[in-house]
C-alpha cells in the first residue's frame, strides 16, 4: 500500500510541472517576452574563460556599423560580404541596434536588395542541406531559389565545414553534428538560399521581424 505522503507528494509535483508547461507555453507567445527573446544572449563571444575559481564578467563586443546604404527605420539588415545580421529598432526617433550576429550563407548567396518578411514558421523541419530548422523567416525568391533566415542547433562552423563539402568529424571528436544528415562529406550539399543562425539567434530575428518588415541585404 502507498504512503499517502508519498502520493500527495508526487501528485503536487506533476501539478507544479504542468503550471510550469503552461506557463512556459505563455510566455512564448506573449508580446512583452519579444523583447527579452530579442535582446537575451545578443552578440557573439558572449564571455571569455577566465582563471579558475575567479567570476569573469561577460564580454560583450561592439556592434559593428550598419552598413550605409541599407536604408532607415525599424528593419532587419544583413550584410553578405561581413556575413552579419543586424536588429534595428527605432526608439524615440534614435536607430537603436536590438542585437547583431553572425551567419552562415547559404551556398548561392541572397541578392543584395530590399526585401519584406512574406512567411514565418516555427518548426522544427528538416531542411534541403540535411539540417533540422528552426524560426524560419522567408523573405522570397529567385531564380528558383526561397530566400530566408533560420536557426540551426547545429554548430555554425560546422555548417560551414558541410557547405564547403569538408564536413569531416574532427581528429578530437567523432559525435556527429547536431541535427547534422547523416550523408558522407563527399557528397555535395544540394544548392539553397537559406542563411544559417543559431537557435538563439534564428528565435530573435523570429519574434522582431513580422509579416511584411523591410529586410536589407547589401553586399
Amino acid at each position: 500500500m502507498a504512503n499517502p505522503g508519498t502520493t500527495v507528494a508526487g501528485i503536487t509535483v506533476a501539478a507544479l510541472l504542468g503550471v510550469g508547461a503552461m506557463a512556459w507555453q505563455a510566455a512564448d507567445t506573449a508580446p512583452e517576452n519579444r523583447t527579452a527573446a530579442i535582446t537575451s544572449s545578443s552578440s557573439p563571444g558572449a564571455s571569455q574563460p577566465g582563471q579558475p575559481g575567479t567570476p569573469q564578467a561577460p564580454v560583450t563586443p561592439t556592434a559593428p556599423a550598419v552598413p550605409a546604404g541599407s536604408g532607415s527605420g525599424k528593419r532587419v539588415v544583413y550584410s553578405v560580404g561581413q556575413s552579419t545580421v543586424w536588429l534595428v529598432d527605432v526608439t524615440g526617433g534614435q536607430e537603436q541596434v536590438l542585437r547583431w550576429y553572425k551567419v552562415v550563407a547559404g551556398t548561392v548567396p541572397i541578392p543584395a536588395g530590399s526585401y519584406r518578411v512574406d512567411t514565418k514558421s516555427v518548426g522544427p523541419q528538416r531542411a534541403g542541406d540535411g539540417l533540422t530548422i528552426s524560426h524560419t523567416v522567408i523573405i522570397g525568391k529567385a531564380n528558383g531559389y526561397t530566400l530566408g533566415f533560420s536557426g540551426t542547433e547545429t554548430p555554425l562552423e560546422q555548417v560551414a565545414a558541410l557547405y564547403a563539402g569538408s564536413a569531416a568529424p574532427s581528429s578530437t571528436s567523432t559525435r556527429k553534428p547536431t541535427g547534422a544528415s547523416t550523408r558522407p562529406s563527399t557528397t555535395k550539399v544540394p544548392k539553397n538560399a537559406g542563411v544559417r543562425e543559431t537557435a538563439a539567434d534564428g528565435r530573435a530575428m523570429y519574434e522582431f521581424a513580422d509579416v511584411g518588415s523591410p529586410v536589407i541585404v547589401v553586399p
